[in-house]
């Protein structure tokens, strides 16, 4: 791997931490060190980090929010 990706792999743990788990990437990184913003979006992806599993996540959450206030309010009329 060059000396600037490395470098550049020191600096953000998230990537050298997806590469461990995923060894093919050094390969990739080896053989063509300008697939380094195709390695950035894999990473999203597998962190989580893009814009539609960021909304699936807010919509998740606020469907379990609005449950817990419906079990509230139902509890409440109970009484």
């Amino acid at each position: 791997m060059r000396k600037e990706i490395h470098e550049y792999m020191k600096q953000r743990p998230d990537l050298k931490q997806f590469i461990r788990h995923n060894p093919i990437w050094y390969r990739y990184l080896s053989r063509d060190p300008h697939s380094l913003s195709q390695l950035e979006n894999e990473v999203k992806v597998y962190t989580g980090k893009t814009i539609p599993q960021k909304l699936d996540r807010f919509q998740s959450n606020l469907n379990m929010a609005m449950m817990l206030l419906d079990m509230v309010r139902g509890f409440g009329a109970e009484k």
